[in-house]
């Protein structure tokens, strides 16, 4: 008897054991992947230059670069910057242009990964290559609503931000 309840709490044990180990990391634990595209489908032109573009990094360079993602191993992100447009008043003119909404987390928001969506609490909802090197979200644009002048023609346009692991 005595044996047989060292041998079942053995047991037990080595299931507890065995199930803390089972749980999974994320498999994009400790990764951080770069920005490489920010593509909207209509061309808007924010740098009025006169050229519009469907590219917002090559559109605005000067003020949007490049973003990064990092996933770490709690299951904690640090994601990007929301984009906004912003319009300021240049002389006599309106200057359209992409600004960053720069967010300062007291905590780092988390993500969940299901298959290949991977969701970061902030709202953007992302899927995953195959291979798990792509990183693709579809976002939008929005307005400043400090500055909604009706210059330009879109509302809520729809971009898609692709990045890659490092």
């Amino acid at each position: 008897m005595k044996q047989s309840l060292y041998l079942s709490l053995l047991l037990l044990a080595f299931i507890s054991c065995g199930t803390d180990e089972s749980k999974e990391k994320s498999p994009i634990a400790e990764a951080t992947y770069r920005q490489i595209s920010y593509t909207v489908e209509t061309a808007i032109d924010l740098n009025n230059d006169g050229v519009a573009s469907t590219d917002l990094l090559e559109e605005n360079e000067q003020v949007l670069n490049p973003q990064e993602i990092t996933f770490t191993a709690k299951n904690t992100v640090i994601p990007p910057y929301a984009i906004t447009t912003c319009v300021t008043e240049n002389g006599d003119h309106l200057m359209e242009f992409v600004c960053i909404v720069v967010e300062n987390y007291i905590q780092a928001p988390s993500y969940t990964i299901n298959g290949n969506t991977v969701v970061i609490e902030t709202g953007l909802i992302g899927e995953l290559s195959q291979d798990l090197d792509t990183l693709r979200f579809q976002e939008f644009l929005n307005r400043d609503h400090l500055n909604n002048y009706p210059h330009g023609d879109f509302n809520n346009l729809a971009a898609v931000s692709t990045y890659v692991r490092e």
